[in-house]
């Protein structure tokens, strides 16, 4: 009876920490500031600053005043993409490069970041620094 009794109390604390451990734990989650896609308006109200290991939620809202993407070949290498969520439809990919909106609408990514470094989301075409927004990853 006390070895089961002892076997208990060892794999409580086990099974609570097991619930609360993880990259993908709310402890480690943090909300970024939306991205904006329209014409005229900055995409960002000013740099991102992430750190490897955090898993980051952002969204990315078009007002369909023109047809616009955001791309950033680099940036999408150096996350891990959860998942990306358009019309309540979530979507699980192997990789990105861009995304492009036609009409308005909103788009919510979960990611961790990883890999260390400087990187950029920009509309493709466009030279303002406004049209972009720059990403470091500490």
């Amino acid at each position: 009876m006390k070895t089961l009794l002892l076997a208990a109390l060892l794999a409580l604390p086990l099974s609570a920490n097991a619930q609360t451990a993880g990259l993908l734990s709310k402890a480690n989650r943090v909300d970024l500031p939306p991205l904006t896609l329209s014409s005229g308006v900055p995409v960002s109200e000013g740099p991102l600053n992430l750190t490897s290991g955090t898993y980051y939620t952002i969204e990315i809202e078009a007002d369909g005043s023109a047809e616009l993407a955001l791309e950033g070949a680099g940036f999408f290498r150096a996350i891990w993409v959860n998942e990306v969520v358009i019309n309540d439809i979530e979507i699980r990919p192997m990789g990105l490069s861009s995304f492009e909106f036609d009409d308005e609408g909103t788009l919510e990514m979960s990611f961790i970041a990883i890999k260390p470094g400087r990187y950029h989301l920009a509309i493709p075409g466009s030279t303002g620094d406004t049209q972009r927004v720059e990403i470091t990853i500490e």
